[in-house]
């Protein structure tokens, strides 16, 4: 894996040779944002991998590894609302603030 942009983009290294990109979304200075993917689509490409290889040849260490990122996903959905939580408190809290027109 060779780090291109910090946190941001990636390149992996595939098995023979050659490099495939894995960009996320970044949020600009500007409150705009460069189109990517989240960690929520990482963990369920992973999820649905690991699935694919149990079924193929079972093994303990895959079925604890489904329920390992399972779990990051639970904790991301809750991680993903409790921010979101926060942005409407905010808005809510500055609601008296006059918008331009």
């Amino acid at each position: 894996m060779i780090e291109v942009k910090e946190g941001i983009i990636y390149d992996l290294e595939n098995f023979s040779s050659g490099t495939q990109r894995i960009r996320f979304t970044e949020k600009q200075q500007d409150s705009t944002f460069v189109d990517g993917t989240t960690n929520e689509d990482v963990i369920n490409v992973l999820i649905e991998r690991f699935y694919f290889l149990q079924k193929k040849n079972y093994s303990s260490e895959n079925a604890t590894i489904i329920l390992l990122l399972k779990n990051i996903r639970r904790l991301l959905a809750l991680r993903f609302k409790r921010k979101k939580e926060n942005v409407e408190r905010y808005e809510e809290d500055n609601s008296y603030i006059r918008k331009p027109v």
